[in-house]
C-alpha cells in the first residue's frame, strides 16, 4: 500500500485497532506487512502465545472492503488464521473463516479486541445450533411459573426473528409492539433461546431508567435465573458481573466515565437488546449501542420514522448532511429494516382485535375543559390582565408562565367526579400527569385537601421514587392517585390502573401513545366471589390533547430532526430536544418553574364542557399511523382527489384500479406504499384490489385462511379432485403460505417438504403417490395468486 489514500486508510485502521485495545507497537500483538513465499498480509493480529488469530486486509478509503474477501481468503488459508477482518478505515467486515461454510462476512462497527477473537476461537470449538432447533410454543416458559404463558403473537415474533437469523443471516431486528403486549416476557424467551442454542453466551439488555431495570429483573429472575441476571450498576461493584450471562443496564450507567469502553470489549456481548429503542440511538447514547457488535434487537411501541414523508433522492441532492442525519436517527434504518417495516409489528389495534384476545383495553376519553383551558386552546389564547397589562397565554404556557390555582382546583374536582371506580365502588387507581415538579406538588396538595390520603407525588425529584412507584403498582400504598410528570409515562406496568389523567398538554404523538399505554393492560378485579374484567380505562383529558391528535396534528409533515443539546461529562443527550409536529411543549421534569417573577392569577374558573368518547376497536387516528393506518388514510385522500379512481373502485374494475395505483399512488418516496408491503402488513396473500376495497369500506378483507380455502376449492373443482386429494392440497397450500422455508422447498420440488407432521397425518409418501394428478395440480398451485402474493410480501407465518 503506497498511495496517499491507502496511507490515510492505514491511519484510520490503526486508530480503530487502538480503540479496541490493541497495542500496534507491540509486534507480539500486531504485525504489519507480513510477507512469505505464498502470501502477503497487511496486518496480522496475534493471541497471547504469538499465534495468528486474524488476518486484517486493508483497502483504500474509497474502496468497498468486502471486495477484498477472496484476496484475504488466500492469506488466511496459508497462515491458518481462524478469522479475517476487511477494512478501509471507515467500514469493517468480520469473517469467521473457520466457520465460512456456515456464514458469510458480516458488517461490524468496531474492530474486535484480542479477548474478543480469543473467545470467538473458543466458541468455534462448540458451534451454535440454529435458533429454530430450540422449539418455542406457548408453554415455553410456563415451567418457571405456572401462570406465565406466551401468547400466539409473541411466539410468532420469536419465530420471525429466528427464521431471519437462521435463513437470511440477519443480525439486526426491530420488534414494534404496543405497550402492554408483554415485551419483557418476550425478551426473556428470546434471550433463553439464544443462550440455549449457544448463539449467545452473554446478553446485554439496555433500558433508559433504573426503575425499568429493576422491573425487568423481576421477570428475568424467574425465567433466566440459572443465567444469573444482574443489574450492571450494582454488579460492577460487587463482582457479580463476571459470573452473569445476562446484564441489565441503563444507558446512563454505561456512559458514565465511558465505562462501556473501560469495562467491556466490542464483542463482549453476543446479543444486545434495546428497550424503548426509539430513544437509545441518539447523541452519546448512540455511541454506546454502536460500540457493542453482537446481534441487535430493538423494542419499541413508537419507532421514530425520520425517513417517513421524505423524498430521499431529492434531499440527498439538496442537503446530503440532512439526509445522513435522518438515516442515523431513523429507528427502522438503524435496526436494518426498510422504512416503516419492522421485523415484526403488533400494534394496539392488533391487540384489541386479536381473535385470541383481546389483549389490551380501549380508552374511554372524557374531554373536560374549564373556561381558562378553552380560551387557552384558541388561536388568540387566554387574555388576562397581569400587572395592569393584557397578556395572552396558550395552553402550553399554563403553570409555566402563569400559575392558575383556581383552574387546578377545578380540574381536581372534575377528576374526582368523573374518574372510573373499582367494582367495589372505590376510586380506581390513577396516574395524573402534571406540567412540572411544582405543578405536581400543587395538584397533590389539592387532591389530599379534597380527599385526605388520596394522592402521592412520584417524580424523579422525590427521594426513593422508584420504591414509591413499585409500592403504588403493587397495591402497597393507601393512595389511589400517583401524580407524576414524566417518570411514569413509559415502561411502567400497572395492570389495575383505571384512570390516566392529562393535566398538561402533549404535542408529540410518540409521547401521547406512550402515556395512553399506561392504561391499556388487561386486569381481572375480584369483589367477593365475583370477577370483573377491566374493559376500558378512562383517559381524562383536561388539555384538549385527544382532539389535537385527531383533528389538528399533521401526520404528513416529516419529523423534525432533534437539536442536539450540549451534554456534560457522563450525561446523555439521548433524545434531547426532539420535537414532533408543530408543538413546542416539553413535559420533561427539569428546570425551575417556581421563579418569583411568574404571576399568580387569583380569579375564578369553572368547567364549561364535558364530552365522553368511547374509542372503537379501530383506535384513534394517532394509533393507526402505522403502515396500515397511514395507507388507509392516504388512500382515502387519494380517492377523493381522483375521480377516475373512484369510478374504477365503484365499478370494481380491478385492472383499472391496479393501473391507476401503479401509475399515481404506489412507490412514491413520501409514502413507500407497494403491493408487496400491503401483503406483508395485513398478513393476507390477497390481490391488490382486495386491500383497496377493504380500505375504502366497500368490502371486507378476507382472512388468510379464507384466501387459502378459496384457492383450494377452485383447484379442486378445476381438476375434479377426490376428498383425500383435496386434503393434501389444503395442507400444502396452508403450509407454503405460512412458512417461507416450505415455500422455497415447494418451488424447488424438494420432497423433504412432505416429511412434515401435517402430511404424516394424511398418510406416508406412498399415499401421496396415489394422487395421480399431483404434478399438474402442484404446478397450478405454483401459478396461483396466493403463492405469488406470499412471495412478494415475504409472508412468514
Amino acid at each position: 500500500m503506497t498511495s496517499q489514500s491507502e496511507a490515510f486508510s492505514r491511519v484510520l485502521i490503526d486508530d480503530a485497532l487502538r480503540d479496541s485495545g490493541w497495542d500496534i507497537l507491540d509486534t507480539q500483538q500486531v504485525q504489519f506487512e507480513y510477507h512469505n513465499l505464498n502470501s502477503r498480509a497487511d496486518y496480522l493480529l496475534k493471541d497471547r502465545n504469538g499465534h495468528v488469530l486474524c488476518v486484517l486486509e486493508a483497502k483504500r478509503e474509497d474502496k468497498d472492503p468486502y471486495d477484498a474477501k477472496e484476496q484475504a481468503r488466500g492469506y488466511a488459508e496459508n497462515l491458518r488464521a481462524p478469522f479475517v477482518l476487511l477494512s478501509n478505515g471507515r467500514e469493517h467486515w468480520f469473517w469467521n473463516y473457520e466457520r465460512r461454510e456456515e456464514a458469510d462476512a458480516i458488517r461490524i462497527e468496531r474492530l474486535p479486541s484480542r479477548e474478543d477473537l480469543e473467545r470467538a476461537r473458543f466458541k468455534n470449538l462448540q458451534p451454535a445450533r440454529p435458533l429454530l432447533t430450540e422449539p418455542v410454543d406457548r408453554e415455553y416458559i410456563r415451567r418457571f411459573r405456572d401462570d406465565i404463558r406466551l401468547h400466539g403473537y409473541q411466539v410468532a415474533a420469536l419465530n420471525e426473528v429466528a427464521k431471519q437469523f437462521d435463513h437470511a443471516g440477519k443480525r439486526k431486528f426491530l420488534l414494534e409492539m404496543a405497550t402492554g403486549t408483554g415485551k419483557t416476557l418476550l425478551c426473556a424467551a428470546l434471550i433463553r433461546r439464544f443462550l440455549e442454542t449457544r448463539n449467545a453466551e452473554r446478553v446485554l439488555f439496555i433500558v433508559d431508567r433504573i426503575e425499568l431495570a429493576k422491573q425487568t429483573m423481576e421477570d428475568f429472575n424467574i425465567i433466566l435465573r440459572e443465567y444469573s441476571p444482574v443489574i450492571y450498576k450494582n454488579a460492577r461493584r460487587t463482582g457479580e458481573l463476571l459470573g452473569s450471562s445476562v446484564v441489565i443496564a441503563t444507558i446512563q450507567s454505561l456512559m458514565t466515565d465511558r465505562r462501556y469502553r473501560e469495562e467491556f470489549t466490542p464483542f463482549y456481548f453476543d446479543l444486545v437488546i434495546n428497550d424503548e429503542a426509539h430513544r437509545s440511538i441518539y447523541g452519546d447514547a448512540r455511541e454506546v449501542v454502536q460500540f457493542f457488535q453482537g446481534t441487535r434487537v430493538g423494542l419499541t411501541a413508537t419507532p421514530k420514522a425520520y425517513l417517513k414523508n421524505i423524498d430521499v433522492d431529492a434531499l440527498g441532492t439538496e442537503n446530503p448532511k440532512a439526509l445522513e442525519a435522518r438515516f442515523l436517527r431513523d429507528t427502522y434504518h438503524y435496526f436494518g429494516c426498510k422504512p416503516g417495516e419492522p421485523t415484526f409489528r403488533y400494534d394496539i389495534i392488533d391487540a384489541v382485535k386479536d381473535p385470541e384476545g383481546p389483549f389490551l383495553c380501549r380508552p374511554k376519553i372524557i374531554d373536560i375543559r374549564s373556561d381558562i383551558t378553552t380560551q387557552a386552546l384558541e388561536a388568540s389564547g387566554w387574555a388576562v390582565l397581569v400587572n395592569e397589562e393584557e397578556e395572552n397565554y396558550k395552553v402550553q404556557d399554563l403553570e409555566r408562565k402563569i400559575f392558575t390555582p383556581a383552574r387546578n382546583l377545578v380540574m381536581c374536582q372534575a377528576f374526582l367526579e368523573h374518574a372510573q371506580r373499582t367494582p367495589a365502588g372505590k376510586l380506581g387507581k390513577s396516574i395524573l400527569f402534571a406540567v412540572n415538579q411544582r405543578h405536581a406538588t400543587e395538584l397533590t396538595k389539592i387532591l389530599n385537601g379534597l380527599q385526605p390520603e388520596s394522592a402521592i407525588t412520584i417524580t424523579s425529584r422525590i427521594p426513593d421514587a422508584a420504591t414509591l412507584a413499585k409500592e403504588f403498582r403493587d397495591g402497597k400504598r393507601r393512595e389511589p392517585i400517583a401524580v407524576s410528570v414524566d417518570m411514569l409515562s413509559t415502561g411502567y406496568n400497572c395492570r389495575d390502573l383505571l384512570n390516566v389523567v392529562l393535566m398538561r398538554p402533549v404535542f408529540s404523538p410518540t409521547e401521547y401513545i406512550q402515556i395512553k399505554g399506561r392504561g391499556t393492560r388487561r386486569y381481572t378485579f375480584k369483589n367477593g366471589h365475583t370477577e370483573y374484567e377491566k374493559e376500558f380505562f378512562f383517559l381524562l383529558d383536561f388539555c384538549g390533547v385527544a382532539e389535537y391528535f385527531e383533528e389538528k396534528y399533521d401526520y404528513s409533515i416529516p419529523l423534525q430532526l432533534p437539536r442536539e443539546a450540549k451534554a456534560g461529562k457522563g450525561k446523555s443527550t439521548a433524545g434531547a430536544g426532539i420535537r414532533e409536529g408543530a408543538g413546542t411543549y416539553s413535559g420533561e421534569d427539569t428546570g425551575r418553574s417556581d421563579k418569583p417573577e411568574i404571576p399568580v392569577w387569583q380569579g375564578r374558573d369553572t368547567v364549561v364542557s364535558t364530552e365522553i368518547h368511547v374509542i372503537g376497536p379501530d383506535g384513534e387516528k394517532v394509533d393507526v399511523m402505522t403502515f396500515r393506518g397511514a395507507f388507509e388514510r392516504d388512500l382515502k385522500d387519494f380517492a377523493q382527489k381522483t375521480p377516475d379512481f373512484q369510478q374504477a373502485v365503484e365499478s370494481e374494475d380491478d385492472d383499472a384500479v391496479e393501473v391507476i395505483l401503479n401509475e399515481r399512488f404506489f412507490h412514491r418516496p413520501e409514502w413507500f406504499y407497494s403491493p408487496d408491503k400491503l401483503v406483508k402488513s395485513y398478513g393476507v396473500p390477497a390481490p391488490t384490489p382486495s386491500f383497496i376495497y377493504h380500505a375504502l369500506g366497500k368490502r371486507k378483507l378476507p382472512s388468510k385462511e379464507q384466501v387459502v380455502d378459496d384457492t383450494v376449492d377452485s383447484l379442486a373443482a378445476r381438476f375434479n379432485l377426490r376428498y383425500s386429494e383435496q386434503k393434501w392440497l389444503q395442507a400444502l397450500a396452508k403450509l407454503i403460505v405460512d412458512d417461507a422455508t416450505a415455500r422455497q422447498q415447494f418451488l424447488e420440488d424438494n420432497p423433504l417438504i412432505f416429511t412434515r407432521a401435517q402430511f404424516r397425518q394424511l398418510g406416508d409418501i406412498g399415499q401421496l403417490r396415489q394422487f395421480t394428478q399431483r404434478e399438474h395440480v402442484f404446478e397450478a398451485l405454483k401459478q396461483s395468486s396466493i403463492l405469488r402474493q406470499s412471495l412478494s410480501g415475504g409472508l412468514n407465518g
